[in-house]
């Protein structure tokens, strides 16, 4: 139930009672307790979507090497760092994390997603045997303190020509935290 109206039925009991209901107190009672709501609730919206510009060359890979998003569309919270490619958590709170990730004609890569340096999700896109495209995503939900970091890389095996990022698919890393 809406709390002026149980602070309303209650002036209203009183009133009824023979107790004198004085409407500016009501209506501070109401904005504290407003104020108290707001407070308690989580803090600030923080959302991020980043991908890359270019294909990646299969040749500027190396064992766990950062994938850098390099155009960043949205950042609420400022947790994205576009020189290092990690998510840093402005704040404690449980995150989605989702990642996509396109192979492209007889390529193929790991995609691991790495919390403070340990792997919590991993992934494969695989065209290694064909000509055509194999796209690979993860969602992962994270419990995170303040100042971990989140961030994508290649795994240990890849091999072929590129990563695709183009008009038909994107390489991209977003997150946002839960309310």
């Amino acid at each position: 139930m809406n709390i002026f109206f149980v602070l309303l039925l209650l002036c209203l009991h009183t009133a009824f009672c023979d107790e004198s209901c004085d409407r500016k107190e009501m209506e501070d009672t109401i904005c504290s307790l407003c104020a108290q709501r707001k407070g308690n609730q989580a803090g600030q919206q923080i959302a991020f979507f980043a991908y890359m510009s270019k294909n990646v060359a299969i040749k500027t890979l190396s064992k766990y090497k950062t994938f850098v998003y390099d155009r960043l569309e949205t950042n609420t919270g400022n947790g994205y760092d576009i020189k290092s490619g990690k998510f840093t958590a402005p704040e404690s709170g449980h995150y989605v994390f989702h990642t996509s990730t396109t192979a492209y004609d007889k390529s193929y890569s790991i995609i691991e997603i790495v919390k403070n340096n340990k792997l919590v999700d991993v992934a494969l896109a695989d065209a290694n045997d064909h000509n055509d495209r194999a796209a690979a995503s993860t969602m992962t939900i994270l419990s995170l303190a303040k100042g971990d970091t989140v961030l994508v890389r290649a795994g240990a095996y890849y091999s072929g020509h590129y990563l695709e990022t183009s008009q038909y698919t994107r390489m991209s890393f977003s997150g946002f935290k839960l309310a």
